[in-house]
């Protein structure tokens, strides 16, 4: 089975003090101290998250003083702690292959083990709402498909009916609460090699854009360095995670050909972004985001090689599985 890879210890993970809970939850209207539903998370299973794996200082705290300050945070410690990886979903026998239960997505996240955009952005919205924020699901088209990655967009978080993007399942440096409610046009934001701006279309779509860089793109624009090129699209209709389901199962089963909506299964992919630097394996490649905001490349010449890569970077994944991921697809050790 999926979660046969990974195993946690919630007794190891912090608790908050309950009379300082119980403010909290009546302050914010927090999801109450019970045991949590198959699609959500209780408001221990959150502050454990919050205090224990991101190991955020008095986050409970600091959302009461400032909403965008503390998702700003949040953000950033997940995007350095929960990798974007399509390891585990590679590893999985392929007559095993499913999209995860919400319960095992919850698990991964707890083990710091992450995984693909579907798991990742549907804990994020659950931990939110559980946090008290509005936040519901979008999703875009990328690779040329439709719905192919699940994002969250939070709802009155500085203004009664505003819109902030917030993405920490896309494998870039998104390290803010993105505003969606420009004219035409968004500012240009920079994060370390990653320069984007988001374009509003006359139906209500928004274009997101990224700028060509040397290194790093996953999407095969054919543009040239410092170009702009469009990355992904959405129309940002709120839907519930069910409308995703056939999606996610997709992701999840179907390797190849006109009917997959992401290479996700034939490419080796991890991710994360320890303070607030790109550390990233891609294949047989091992890449690290200097102070500059240059992104220095290292190939691996042999399986051993990139095993102890991973390791070194990545070392809540389980070696069993990362073993079985390098063995089912064809990787290349001569780039």
């Amino acid at each position: 089975m999926v979660t046969d890879y990974f195993s946690i210890n919630t007794n190891n993970l912090l608790s908050f003090p309950k009379i300082k809970r119980k403010f909290l939850n009546s302050y914010f209207n927090l999801a109450p101290e019970t045991m949590s539903s198959s699609d959500s998370l209780s408001q221990t299973e959150a502050t454990d998250f919050l205090e224990g794996v991101l190991q955020l200082t008095a986050p409970l705290e600091h959302l009461a003083k400032d909403r965008v300050g503390f998702l700003r945070d949040l953000i950033t410690a997940f995007l350095g702690t929960i990798p974007f990886q399509s390891l585990t979903a590679i590893a999985t026998p392929r007559p095993e292959r499913r999209a995860l239960t919400f319960t095992e997505v919850k698990a991964n996240m707890m083990a710091r083990v992450g995984g693909l955009c579907f798991e990742i952005n549907h804990f994020m919205k659950a931990l939110l709402e559980t946090l008290g924020f509005e936040v519901y699901h979008v999703g875009f088209r990328t690779f040329g498909k439709p719905n192919n990655h699940l994002a969250t967009v939070v709802k009155s978080l500085v203004r009664p009916g505003d819109l902030h993007l917030v993405d920490v399942g896309i494998g870039y440096p998104t390290f803010l609460p993105i505003p969606l409610d420009f004219d035409k046009e968004s500012p240009v934001y920079t994060s370390g090699f990653l320069t984007h701006k988001f374009v509003k279309g006359d139906n209500g779509s928004i274009q997101w854009m990224l700028r060509a860089g040397r290194h790093y793109k996953e999407s095969e624009s054919g543009a040239t360095e410092g170009e702009w090129f469009t990355f992904m699209v959405s129309d940002l209709v709120f839907h519930d995670i069910e409308f995703f389901a056939d999606s996610m199962e997709n992701i999840h089963t179907v390797e190849s050909g006109p009917e997959a909506l992401s290479p996700f299964l034939r490419t080796l992919r991890v991710v994360d972004f320890r303070n607030g630097r790109l550390i990233a394996i891609k294949d047989t490649i091992i890449l690290e985001e200097d102070g500059s905001g240059k992104i220095n490349k290292k190939c691996a010449t042999r399986p051993q090689e990139l095993l102890e890569a991973i390791h070194d970077h990545f070392p809540q994944l389980p070696t069993e599985a990362v073993l079985k991921a390098m063995d089912t697809i064809d990787l290349k050790f001569d780039c």
